[in-house]
C-alpha cells in the first residue's frame, strides 16, 4: 500500500520574515535613495560624525571620503536636513552630464552658477518679499541670472507652479499672453524661453526687465564686459562671488553646495582613473574651497580619491574618511531592525538562534569590513538561506549563517572596490587575478618568498604582483620582518575568510 504524503507549499518570503518579527524587509535596500520613507528614521551617525558636523556647522568646506556603501549620500542628506532652510541656500549637484569627460575648472564654475541660480529662484518663488531688500542694480543682476543661467528644467517648473496658483492677477497675465504662448508652439523653443522668463519675471514683480544698456552697466562688476578681453575662468569665479553677495543681501546667511555621485556617471565606466581625473579640477581648486562666501560639501569614492593624494591639499582641507567601528555598525543594525519591526526588535541578537555563537556574530561583523551596505548584503544572504532551509523558523540558525557568509564571499563583486579598466585586456592583472594567487596561501600574513613558493610566479615577477596588490589596497605592508623578508597582510576580510574556509573566488 502506497501512502501519499502531502507536499507543503513553501512559505512566501514575506510571511517568513514577518514571523521573525519584521513588518517590512530591511535588507534589500542598499542606497539612500532606495530607503525612501525610512531614510531619516534609520539614519545612524558614523563614528566621526561629530567632527564632520562641527566643521559643517562652522561653514567650512569638506571633502567626505569613503568606500561605496559607507553612507556618504545618507550623510549628505542628514547634513542638508540639519540646515535652517530660512537662513540658508542649498543645492545638491549630482548630475554632471553637462560637463565634458575631462572637465575644466571653468566648467565646474558654470555648473555651480547654474545650480545656485536654480536653487535661488526656487526659494524666491515662495519668498518674493526678500527682493525688496535689493537695490535696483542687484535686481537687474537677478534678471540677468534668470535670463542666462537658470536651467530649462527650473524655468519650466517655476512656470508650472505659477500657472497652478489661483490668483486673478496671474489669470489676467496668462490671458494677456495667450497669443504669445500660441506663437511659441509655432515658432520654437527660443521664443518659448523668452515667454517663460516673462512669466517668471511678472510673478517676481520686483524683478525689472533687461535691456542691452542695463546689462553693460552691471556686467563690469563680474569682470565680463564684452568689449574687453577676459579670462573665462576668472570671470566665472567672480560671477560666483557676485551671486553669493546678492544671496547674502537677500537674507541668506549661508550658501552650501553638495556634490555627490561622481562615480555614477555612466561615462566613468567604474574606472577609478577616469573618476579621479573627472573630480580633480574641483578638489584641487584651493581658491574656491577656502572661500568663506560659499561652502562646498564634496562626497567622493575613496578609491579614485587615493589617486589624488599627491595633488589635493589634505593637510589644508578637511577630508574625513567615513568610519564604522563595530559598536557603530551594531547600532546601525539595531536601528534598522527597530524601525522595520515597528519597534518590536531592539537587539539584533534576538533574531538569531541560540546555536549561533559569539564567534559567528564576530565573523558577520568582520566580513562587513566596516561597511553598512556589506552588512545588509550579508544579512540578506543569511535570511535567504534560512528561508530555504526552514521557512517555518522564527530565528536565523547557525547553518543559515555559515551558508549565507559563504555565498556573500563567493558572489561578491570585487570590482566595486577594486575597479578594472573597462578596455583592459583579458590577461591584464586585476583584483580577481590577484585573489587567485592569494588563495594559495595558508595565512593572511606572508612574505614575498612565501607567496612565490605558493604560486610559482617567479622571483623576478613576484615583486610586481606585490606592488600591484598594494597599489589597489588589497594588501598592506605591515613594516615588520620575518626571516629577513617584509611581512604583508591581506586587508580584505573576504579573501581572508575564503582562505580559511577553502572557498573559490572567481569572476
Amino acid at each position: 500500500m502506497v501512502v501519499e504524503t502531502e507536499i507543503k507549499a513553501p512559505r512566501a518570503m514575506k510571511d517568513f520574515y514577518q514571523q521573525i518579527g519584521l513588518r517590512d524587509y530591511p535588507f534589500n535596500m542598499y542606497t539612500a535613495e532606495n530607503e525612501g520613507k525610512y531614510a531619516s528614521e534609520i539614519f545612524v551617525h558614523p563614528q566621526n560624525y561629530d567632527a564632520i558636523k562641527e566643521s559643517f556647522d562652522s561653514g567650512r568646506s569638506i571633502i567626505i571620503r569613503g568606500n561605496r556603501g559607507t553612507g556618504k549620500t545618507a550623510l549628505l542628506n542628514d547634513l542638508q536636513d540639519s540646515i535652517s532652510m530660512s537662513d540658508c541656500l542649498t543645492c545638491i549637484i549630482d548630475d554632471y552630464s553637462k560637463l565634458s569627460i575631462r572637465p575644466t575648472t571653468q566648467e565646474y564654475y558654470q555648473l555651480i552658477i547654474t545650480s545656485i541660480t536654480d536653487a535661488l529662484f526656487e526659494k524666491l518663488f515662495d519668498e518674493r518679499n526678500r527682493l525688496k531688500q535689493l537695490s535696483k542694480e542687484d535686481k537687474l543682476f537677478l534678471s540677468l541670472l534668470l535670463e542666462q543661467y537658470t536651467s530649462q528644467v527650473t524655468q519650466s517648473e517655476l512656470t508650472r507652479k505659477i500657472e497652478s496658483i489661483q490668483l486673478s492677477k496671474i489669470r489676467r497675465f496668462v490671458k494677456g499672453k495667450i497669443n504669445l504662448i500660441r506663437a511659441v508652439c509655432n515658432y520654437g523653443l527660443t521664443a518659448g524661453l523668452n515667454v517663460v522668463n516673462d512669466v517668471i519675471r511678472n510673478y517676481l514683480t520686483y524683478l525689472p526687465p533687461l535691456n542691452e544698456s542695463q546689462i553693460r552697466d552691471i556686467m563690469p562688476h563680474v569682470n565680463l564686459n564684452a568689449e574687453l578681453s577676459f579670462n573665462e575662468e576668472e570671470a566665472s569665479y567672480n560671477l560666483i562671488l557676485r551671486i553669493c553677495e546678492v544671496v547674502h543681501k537677500l537674507g541668506f546667511k549661508r550658501i552650501t553646495s553638495f556634490f555627490d555621485k561622481f562615480d555614477e556617471d555612466s561615462r566613468m565606466e567604474n574606472d577609478a582613473e577616469k573618476i579621479s581625473e573627472f573630480v580633480s579640477p574641483l578638489l584641487k581648486d584651493n581658491k574656491l574651497l577656502e572661500n568663506e562666501k560659499i561652502q562646498l560639501i564634496i562626497s567622493v569614492w575613496e578609491v579614485p580619491f587615493r589617486r589624488l593624494i599627491g595633488v589635493v591639499r589634505t593637510q589644508k582641507h578637511y577630508c574625513p574618511i567615513l568610519e564604522w567601528s563595530t559598536p557603530f555598525l551594531v547600532s546601525a543594525l539595531n536601528k534598522r531592525l527597530y524601525v522595520f519591526s515597528d519597534k518590536a526588535i531592539t537587539d539584533f541578537r534576538s533574531i538569531f538562534c541560540q546555536d549561533v555563537s559569539d564567534e559567528d556574530i564576530k565573523e558577520i561583523i568582520f566580513l562587513s569590513n566596516g561597511n553598512p551596505r556589506d552588512l545588509w548584503h550579508i544579512l540578506n544572504y543569511i535570511f535567504q538561506n534560512q528561508h530555504s532551509i526552514d521557512d517555518g523558523s522564527t530565528v536565523l540558525t547557525k547553518k543559515a549563517v555559515h551558508q549565507g557568509l559563504n555565498e556573500f564571499v563567493i558572489h561578491f563583486n570585487f570590482y566595486e572596490y577594486y575597479p578594472k579598466k573597462p578596455k583592459a585586456k583579458a590577461n591584464t592583472m586585476d583584483v580577481y587575478s590577484y585573489i587567485k594567487h592569494l588563495l594559495k596561501l595558508t595565512s593572511e600574513v606572508f612574505t614575498k618568498n612565501q607567496l612565490n613558493d605558493a604560486t610559482n610566479i617567479g622571483g623576478g615577477t613576484i615583486s610586481n604582483y606585490v606592488v600591484g596588490m598594494e597599489n589597489i589596497g588589497l594588501i598592506v605592508n605591515t613594516k615588520e620582518k620575518s626571516h629577513g623578508g617584509v611581512l604583508y597582510r591581506i586587508s580584505d576580510p573576504k579573501v581572508v575568510y575564503a582562505i580559511k574556509n577553502h572557498l573559490d573566488i572567481s569572476r
